[in-house]
């Protein structure tokens, strides 16, 4: 009984390699494609997750098990937002492992999408941004990175010193994309321009970091400082939010933000309660128009 035992722990760790080795090699035509890091982190990081939840690997999975997986995310609370995000991983992995002749059948194919939420943004409050910029390095880099240039974990991630000049910002996007440019604001000069050449932004031993380590160590550090719902998306948020609201102009918000399409750039123009009410409370009135009816 126990050699059979064994038996299949092993027969499932190979499976789990076999997983391990489609990844890889859909990981490598991502990257000969020109995706970007930040697709590329994100697909390995949530692949690698689901061959290991499978019972029996990417290789071997049922629709089912898909299912259940999806599911399995829901019930532990994860947003709307990523399930859509893993949702779309894991088909975009079984269709390329279909075409490609890795796999037989694609047992995503008959899984619906979740449905997906308005993009409404969530600001940090103004003392969530001061408490943030109070944090230790290299986190708070990031956080100057991200409040005062709008910029995701991953360009965060692979911003160095040589990108950034008193007058713009060079958003690196990934292999083969194109950069993209913003205004330097006088914060984030004055943090930078006495660093040395390389990256902004490295770990305990000096190397280079990429956008996923960036992610959960920011929330350590959060979580230490006592600030659990701060985030670096979030601190771009407040950078698209503010910039919409000082300007009122949302091509200048898509442009600061780098949005492709004005679509994704359409929730920073929501307007709040606070502003509808005074916007209702100052139409004004005609003169005489708020005289009483006459009785008739």
């Amino acid at each position: 009984m126990a050699e059979r035992r064994l038996s299949d722990v092993t027969q499932r760790d190979q499976y789990h390699r076999m997983g391990d080795d489609l990844v890889s090699l859909h990981i490598a035509h991502l990257q000969a494609g020109g995706k970007s890091n930040r697709t590329i982190e994100s697909r390995a990081s949530v692949l690698g997750r689901l061959n290991n939840w499978l019972p029996f690997g990417l290789a071997y999975a049922a629709t089912e098990q898909l299912e259940a997986w999806l599911s399995h995310l829901r019930i532990a609370g994860r947003s709307r937002w990523t399930l859509c995000v893993y949702h779309y991983h894991m088909t975009m992995f079984y269709r390329w492992a279909t075409k490609t002749g890795h796999l037989d059948g694609d047992p995503s194919a008959t899984i619906d999408a979740p449905r997906h939420p308005r993009s409404i943004p969530n600001p940090v409050t103004e003392d969530e941004l001061a408490a943030a910029l109070q944090v230790e390095e290299p986190i708070r880099t990031a956080v100057i990175l991200a409040g005062f240039a709008g910029l995701r974990s991953s360009e965060a991630a692979g911003c160095w010193r040589e990108h950034i000049t008193e007058e713009q910002v060079l958003v690196v996007v990934g292999k083969g994309g194109d950069p993209g440019i913003v205004p330097t604001h006088p914060l984030v000069w004055e943090h930078v321009r006495d660093r040395p050449p390389g990256p902004l932004i490295t770990d305990r031993w000096g190397a280079p970091v990429h956008g996923h380590w960036l992610t959960v160590h920011t929330r350590k550090v959060m979580d230490r400082h006592g600030l659990p719902d701060v985030h670096l998306h979030r601190l771009r948020h407040r950078y698209g939010s503010v910039i919409q609201a000082l300007t009122g102009d949302i091509r200048v918000t898509q442009e600061c933000l780098r949005h492709a399409s004005i679509q994704s750039t359409q929730g920073y123009t929501k307007v709040s309660q606070g502003q509808r009410a005074r916007a209702v409370r100052d139409l004004p009135v005609p003169r005489g128009g708020d005289r009483p009816d006459d009785p008739a």
